[in-house]
C-alpha cells in the first residue's frame, strides 16, 4: 500500500488548518503559492489525497449546482479543479450545518459523515442540523469526540445511496444521496420518486461506528484510512456491515459494503493509487 507523501501531507495540513479554524476551504491557487508548488505539481497531489479519502476535487458533473441533495443552494459551489469536499466537511454552505460551543461556520460533506464529525473538534459538543429529505422536517444530532449522544427524532434514518464499491467512479457523486430520513416510512416514500436508487438505510448510532473505523486518526499528520481487521470481523453488524436474512434473524454480510474488482479497476482507471492501511485490531 502507497504511502502520502510529505508535501502532500503538507497540502493537507494546509486545508484543514484553514476549514478547522475558519469553516472555509483554501482555494488550489492559494495552496499552491504558499506552498510553493507549480500546478502540474499540485494536481497529483490532490489526486492522491482523492484517493485517500481526503479531499473530492470539483468535476463538471457537480459544477454550477443550483441544488444539493435536493435543497437549495444560496452561494456557488465550488469552481472545477477546487476542493469540493475537505472530509468530513463541505467547501460550501449546506443544510448540513455544524455548530461547535454554539458558533456555526461548519457544514457536512453527508448524513454519513456527519454522524461521527464531533470527532473533528475533541473535547466540545458538537451539533449538526439538518432535514429530513422526504419530509423536510428538522434533524438534529449531539456528539462528542466521534460518540453520538443523543439525536433526534428517535426514528432517525441514515440514507447511503451507492455500495462501497462505486466510490471511486466518482469521488462527489458516491455522497449525493447519503442523505438523513425521519423515519424508514420516510424512506420508502422518497425510494417511490426514486426507484433506481438502490440504497441501503441503517442508524445513526451504526453510521457512527462505522465512520470512526475510515475517519480514526484524521486530526493527525500522518492520517490515511486504516481498518482494524480484527474488530471488523469480531462486531461487523456494530459497523453496519451485515443484514438480516429476511424471515429468518440470522445476520450475513452486506455485499453494499464489499470491495470487489470492479472497485480496483475504477481506481487504476482513474489514477487511484491504493492508501489504504490495514492492522489486526
Amino acid at each position: 500500500m502507497a504511502s502520502l507523501s510529505e508535501t502532500a501531507r503538507r497540502v493537507r495540513k494546509r486545508i484543514m488548518d484553514q476549514v478547522l479554524a475558519q469553516g472555509t476551504c483554501p482555494k488550489v491557487a492559494e495552496i499552491a503559492r504558499e506552498l510553493s508548488l507549480p500546478k502540474d505539481q499540485l494536481e497529483p497531489i490532490l489526486r492522491d489525497l482523492e484517493a485517500a479519502i481526503c479531499v473530492a476535487v470539483q468535476k463538471d458533473t457537480h459544477a454550477r449546482l443550483d441544488y444539493f441533495q435536493e435543497e437549495k443552494l444560496h452561494e456557488p459551489v465550488p469552481e472545477i479543479g477546487e476542493i469540493f469536499y475537505a472530509r468530513p466537511f463541505a467547501a460550501f454552505k449546506n443544510h448540513y450545518s455544524i455548530w461547535v460551543d454554539g458558533e456555526q461556520k461548519w457544514y457536512g460533506e453527508c448524513a454519513v459523515e456527519a454522524c461521527s464529525v464531533s470527532a473533528m473538534f475533541p473535547g466540545r459538543e458538537v451539533i449538526v442540523r439538518s432535514v429530513c429529505r422526504q419530509t423536510k422536517e428538522p434533524v438534529e444530532l449531539i456528539g462528542r469526540d466521534g460518540v453520538l449522544l443523543d439525536y433526534s427524532p428517535k426514528t432517525l434514518r441514515v440514507h447511503l445511496g451507492f455500495p462501497l464499491r462505486y466510490m471511486f467512479d466518482d469521488a462527489i457523486g458516491w455522497c449525493d444521496y447519503n442523505s438523513f430520513f425521519g423515519s424508514e416510512d420516510a424512506v420508502n416514500q422518497w425510494r417511490k420518486s426514486h426507484p433506481e436508487i438502490k440504497g441501503i438505510t441503517r442508524d445513526p448510532v451504526t453510521i457512527s461506528n462505522f465512520v470512526s473505523i475510515i475517519g480514526n486518526g484524521r486530526l493527525d499528520y500522518n492520517y490515511q484510512p486504516t481498518f482494524p481487521l480484527l474488530t471488523l470481523l469480531r462486531h461487523p453488524g456494530k459497523h453496519g456491515l451485515t443484514k438480516p436474512l429476511p424471515g429468518l434473524g440470522w445476520h450475513v454480510p452486506d455485499p453494499f459494503f464489499m470491495p470487489t474488482p470492479h472497485m480496483l479497476l475504477e481506481m487504476r482507471r482513474k489514477g487511484y493509487r491504493s492508501f489504504f492501511r490495514f492492522r489486526l485490531s
